[in-house]
């Protein structure tokens, strides 16, 4: 189903209240319930059931019955229902979990959803859940792609992504994945078609591009959170890869956003 085409039809905002057993219900639309916090169990009467956790969506297709229990006592939850659709095709809202993981992004568009359908701005309550469910369908594709990785590469990845601050090394993180460098140097560059230092370089300058972007950090703050010893040696970085200095950037981002050089 394309997201153009999804309509709200209302929203809802769950917190824990006792730990008895809701009532089973069903809905005439999908329905996407995003867990704030907490957890809890989920039943359906097809016989699955799924442990829903924090930073986890459940999307349950029309019709389906199912009950929420077992909730611990900072259970809190989103509920999105969607309007049933003459263009709904089998298999696009199909029962499952999508792992949102840190994307804060999704998260908060649920909430918006939600207190824009509170505001009765439904027209635009159903346009950001287009882009919502286009997110989660990006976010759960991605996961997908990731499930197919070599081992090693996942691990490094995972790593990367959490520690891009700290001072990695190709050797330091070949030696925690448990592969040779010459074997981690080839995955990165297989997949990513760059090597680890320039896969780490990117997860630096993605940060520092959005940290530039707030006036309160200053050019050495931003340099010292993405990882760089001294601003001057930030500076340099930056300007290889882009081109253009942090001062630059940060004074017309539209205009240099996009420049990479490439150069090591």
């Amino acid at each position: 189903m394309e997201s153009d085409s999804l309509q709200l039809s209302y929203a809802g905002h769950y917190l824990f209240v006792d730990n008895s057993m809701r009532v089973m219900h069903r809905h005439r639309g999908a329905e996407l319930v995003f867990f704030r916090a907490g957890f809890c169990r989920t039943r359906f009467d097809s016989g699955e059931e799924f442990e829903c956790r924090a930073a986890h969506v459940l999307v349950t297709p029309p019709g389906l019955a199912h009950l929420q229990y077992d909730n611990t006592p900072d259970c809190e939850t989103w509920y999105l229902v969607l309007e049933e659709s003459p263009v709904f095709h089998p298999g696009d809202f199909s029962l499952r979990l999508i792992a949102l993981g840190e994307d804060a992004i999704a998260a908060e568009w649920f909430r918006q959803v939600f207190e824009l359908c509170e505001n009765h701005e439904q027209q635009t309550a159903s346009a950001l859940l287009g882009l919502l469910w286009r997110r989660l369908l990006e976010i759960e594709s991605r996961a997908e792609e990731r499930r197919n990785f070599h081992p090693a590469l996942l691990k490094a990845v995972n790593l990367m992504s959490r520690r891009y601050s700290e001072d990695l090394s190709v050797s330091g993180l070949a030696e925690c994945c448990s592969v040779s460098v010459s074997l981690l140097n080839m995955l990165f560059n297989r997949q990513f078609k760059v090597g680890p230092r320039r896969y780490l370089l990117s997860l630096r300058m993605r940060e520092a591009r959005r940290l530039l972007l707030d006036n309160r950090y200053r050019i050495g703050e931003v340099a010292e959170q993405v990882g760089f010893q001294s601003a001057n040696y930030f500076a340099r970085a930056f300007k290889a890869y882009h081109g253009v200095t942090p001062e630059a950037y940060r004074n017309g981002p539209p205009e240099f956003a996009d420049r990479i050089t490439f150069i090591e």
